[in-house]
């Protein structure tokens, strides 16, 4: 037989020799555990007598590639984890993208603990931005930087006097001009209101200054009317769940002690995310939590590590 008769019957052996393969599972574990064998075994043989198994192999591989049901569009093939070597121990093989499905497989890395950053707004001199309602200390917030008018609740007044510093008396600020209004925040109860800056609509949030202004009731309004979307303490971990954040300020706000209306400024902070968009913002140590006063929860930073 002449070379162009072998070459023309060629098609036709290639179909008797696939004619004899099953394109099973079994078959691609076979491949698989000869590929992990053979890297395995020394070279002992002649390199042309080591070839002749070596493109038998690569032989089986490209007709179970080209005959795989997957590549015909079937079932997808197994996710073979490991393969067992001549020693009969199970040997590990890295998982390639033909080997699974696609979107069979998520990496879900844990985020890592969030860092410590301050969404007060940070002020020129000794004083930090503020508005005073009738005793009640309300500070700046870097966020958001324009609030929508429809998060706008009842007017509570307008600026009767602007202020150098943080001493005032009825409706007044260092921050705010004199002449514009002051509104309550929609679902925030007496923990936050806004006024416009530069002509934007910026939030403040109830806080406790010079020793004044505690806000025992304003958390737990805004939790009762609002909801809890989030919650986030530095160095520690977040809680997205919103239904264990709104059980954890729960906690908080059934269980908690007060300590005072004192406020001291540490590096660890909880971030408080509202369904509404707003986050509010407490100081952290030594299980207690500061703001409109200082309150002391050991069980909350308890179940709040069994929550993240």
């Amino acid at each position: 037989m002449t070379l162009e008769e072998r070459l023309n019957n060629l098609p036709q052996a290639a179909d008797e020799l696939a004619a004899d393969v099953r394109a099973d599972d079994k078959l691609f574990e076979k491949i698989r555990y000869e590929a992990a064998k053979a890297q395995q075994q020394p070279r002992r043989k002649p390199l042309l007598k080591a070839l002749i198994p070596a493109g038998a192999l690569v032989m089986a591989a490209v007709l179970a590639i080209l005959i795989w049901p997957g590549a015909a569009g079937g079932k997808n093939p197994l996710n073979i984890q490991s393969v067992t070597a001549g020693n009969g121990e199970p040997q590990p093989l890295p998982s390639t993208r033909a080997d699974l499905p696609a979107g069979s497989i998520t990496v879900d890395t844990p985020a890592g603990a969030p860092s410590f950053r301050n969404i007060w707004a940070g002020s020129s001199d000794s004083s930090f931005p503020m508005v005073m309602v009738n005793g009640a200390y309300y500070r700046l917030l870097s966020s958001p930087k324009n609030l929508s008018d429809g998060q706008l609740a009842n007017a509570l007044g307008t600026v009767e006097q602007y202020i150098s510093g943080m001493n005032g008396s009825g409706l007044c600020s260092n921050t705010v001009l004199q002449g514009e209004t002051v509104w309550q925040v929609r679902g925030m109860g007496s923990s936050a209101v806004a006024a416009r800056i530069d002509g934007s609509l910026r939030v403040f949030q109830r806080v406790t200054a010079n020793g004044q202004g505690a806000a025992p009731g304003s958390l737990s309004e805004a939790i009762a009317q609002t909801g809890v979307k989030e919650l986030s303490l530095s160095g520690v971990g977040r809680v997205r769940d919103s239904g264990k954040a709104q059980q954890l300020l729960n906690t908080l706000v059934s269980g908690a002690s007060y300590q005072g209306s004192g406020c001291s400024k540490t590096s660890q902070v909880l971030h408080i995310v509202f369904n509404n968009g707003i986050t509010l913002q407490m100081y952290v140590q030594d299980n207690s939590l500061s703001s409109g006063g200082t309150w002391y929860c050991p069980a909350f930073f308890e179940q709040f590590r069994l929550a993240i």
